[in-house]
């Protein structure tokens, strides 16, 4: 309950969790039935780089900041820089930016989301954090489209599964400060596959030391369903460690061809972020 997005917005590994996001969403609306997207750690939707909290930490300045600062970025990433871009002049109250921040809004993943919904789509939106979910709910009063509920994560999940549209994408993105977190979220996706087994599930997990990938071989044991996994870090894995040397976005069911397209995006990323020197993007299935 501590924890709070806010220190964090726009780093990089922000920046690879959204990207995978938009691909995702983009793969979604490929058939024209609706489908609904459905986030378990919603945060408050937009984020002000220029906060107190966010200046604390400025991580931003090397995430979101080097990518918008670099001119050769690929054809396929240019949806996600729109969407940044849409939400920043959105909610920019002057076109002056403050503390020598290019960026003044980065957008979470509900905002991103939102930006790509079709009329008939539909998104559903979980917080739990007491003062976040103050700010989510007024972020989308009124929007017909968005619903926002404030449980437990995992409680949540199962109990809005399946979506009515049959059809959806579920983002679990938890802030791991639990000891079990790991433990919870694998009983939670257990439950989640049986109810709603077509679901395309893409869960965000931090990597810091070697361990990390434990929690694959712990998810391939219980699910039989395809698994994509796609990294992207920024140097050599520690045995032991404390910082954040990368990222994983774990995706169950993933769409067609989804490897292939997010390969040239998060590879152009990864040099911007490293100079092609440290670190790797990998993308493989399970």
């Amino acid at each position: 309950m501590n924890y709070r997005h806010l220190y964090h917005a726009g780093n990089f590994a922000d920046v690879a969790k959204h990207v995978v996001l938009v691909e995702l969403i983009k793969a979604l609306q490929r058939k024209d039935k609706p489908f609904c997207y459905i986030d378990t750690h919603a945060g408050i939707g937009r984020y002000n780089l220029t906060s107190t909290e966010a200046q604390k930490t400025r991580e931003y300045e090397n995430g979101i900041e080097k990518v918008l600062a670099a001119s050769d970025a690929p054809e396929e990433l240019q949806k996600y820089l729109e969407i940044v871009e849409k939400v920043d002049l959105k909610n920019l109250d002057s076109r002056l930016r403050g503390n020598g921040v290019c960026l003044q809004h980065y957008p979470g993943s509900p905002c991103i989301a939102r930006t790509l919904l079709r009329p008939h789509d539909r998104m559903i939106l979980n917080e739990l954090h007491p003062d976040d979910i103050k700010i989510l709910k007024q972020e989308f009063k009124g929007d017909q489209q968005v619903a926002i509920h404030e449980r437990d994560a995992y409680e949540f999940l199962n109990a809005i599964l399946p979506p009515q549209e049959k059809r959806g994408l579920i983002l679990i993105d938890p802030a791991y400060e639990k000891i079990d977190e790991t433990e919870q979220l694998l009983t939670a996706l257990q439950k989640a596959l049986q109810r709603f087994s077509n679901g395309v599930y893409a869960i965000w997990l931090p990597i810091k030391d070697i361990s990390y990938s434990n929690f694959y071989t712990q998810l391939k044991n219980q699910c039989s369903a395809e698994i994509l996994i796609v990294e992207l870090t920024l140097s050599e894995i520690p045995e032991q460690g404390f910082g954040l040397m990368g990222c994983a976005m774990i995706i169950i069911n993933p769409p067609y061809q989804i490897a292939e397209i997010l390969q040239p995006q998060l590879e152009w990323l990864w040099k911007v972020w490293t100079d092609g020197k440290r670190g790797q993007v990998n993308i493989f299935s399970m």
